[in-house]
């Protein structure tokens, strides 16, 4: 008898799509999605997308779903190309968002180079009360509270100028604990920072008394901290510290849908607040009459020099680059977000430690 065959299963040309799924790959299949980074952090940015599309926030969904898919080219007189990868640089970005990424790498490097020349940098922290994190401040007190903060810190520190930025959540989950963090430079001849308790006294009664007449409260007293950083170790732990993300992806994921808008409502604050002579305005002429290269840090980071390594040259902008039709055969990675010509990169490479 023979053997009856099967007719053949029709199967529609969308099963055979030339395009692979990330997550069916060899890397890709792994039973636990904390043993795959990759997978766990697509995860995670489909998980916040689909929220913030199902909340009517398309615009901030797009961003985070868009974010490093493009790179800006850039190109100097000479032909020299730098490929940077695009950023949607939001805080709660499962990308940006963590310890570590460009967006923090950038702000670190930026303060870095206004702060590192100090022999001591002054480190306060001016905590609200609970009932002010819960009350969820706008953006002009937001702003208010900076200003005040930093009066302080001038009134009670000698000190030229300093830098403040605001964290919403402390290392507890789920909730706002907000507190503004100062760093700014002691220029005092001992080499010490410590301060008189007498003096930190008046500062924690100054913030207690502003905090209870802005809100209309009756504290006791208010938390105020102070360290100082006396290393360049010291001083840029204390700025990575200082500058990490505010509320990142995994913290934004804790938070209630009520704290997630009003996280979301502070699109455009500008937390990071620099003051006195180290101001935008000013910090370039101040640290160049005490013989400081203003940029120093900046100009050496690929990512970030606007002037070609090979040449001196100043890049300009080209066009923007999907990252599947990078000439990828032409470039190298000089790190995770950076790509350059062979020119670029074997220079960079010679004059490497």
């Amino acid at each position: 008898m023979s053997e009856v065959m099967a007719p053949p299963v029709a199967v529609s040309q969308a099963t055979f799509s030339p395009k692979i799924d990330p997550l069916c790959t060899t890397t890709g299949q792994v039973i636990y999605d904390e043993l795959n980074p990759w997978q766990q952090k697509e995860l995670s940015k489909k998980e916040l997308t689909d929220w913030l599309e199902q909340n009517g926030h398309f615009k901030e969904a797009w961003k985070i779903t868009a974010c490093g898919h493009s790179f800006v080219k850039l190109m100097c007189p000479n032909g020299h190309e730098k490929y940077t990868k695009i950023h949607c640089d939001k805080e709660h970005c499962p990308t940006c968002g963590q310890k570590g990424s460009r967006l923090h790498k950038k702000r670190v490097t930026r303060a870095t180079d206004r702060l590192i020349w100090t022999p001591l940098l002054g480190y306060l922290v001016f905590t609200l009360p609970e009932e002010v994190s819960r009350s969820k401040p706008d953006l002009d007190t937001l702003k208010h509270l900076s200003k005040k903060a930093w009066d302080i810190t001038k009134q009670y520190f000698k000190t030229p100028g300093g830098v403040i930025r605001t964290h919403l959540m402390g290392e507890q989950l789920g909730k706002f604990h907000m507190h503004i963090n100062v760093l700014f430079p002691i220029l005092k001849a001992d080499g010490r920072g410590v301060v008189d308790p007498k003096v930190l006294e008046s500062v924690r009664a100054d913030w207690t008394a502003f905090v209870n007449g802005f809100f209309d409260l009756k504290c006791e007293t208010t938390n105020v901290h102070y360290k100082f950083a006396t290393t360049d170790r010291q001083i840029i732990h204390k700025i990575k510290y200082v500058f990490r993300p505010i509320v990142g992806a995994f913290q934004f994921k804790t938070l209630c849908d009520d704290d997630r808008h009003y996280v979301l409502s502070l699109t455009g604050w500008h937390n990071t607040r620099w003051f006195g002579k180290l101001a935008n305005c000013q910090y370039k002429a101040f640290l160049l009459e005490k013989g400081i290269e203003p940029n120093e840090r900046e100009n050496k980071d690929p990512y970030m020099s606007r002037s070609c390594p090979c040449c001196g040259g100043r890049f300009r902008f080209q066009e923007i680059v999907h990252k599947d039709d990078l000439p990828t055969t032409q470039l190298r990675w000089v790190d995770a977000d950076t790509l350059v010509d062979f020119s670029i990169h074997s220079f960079l490479k010679e004059i490497s430690p």
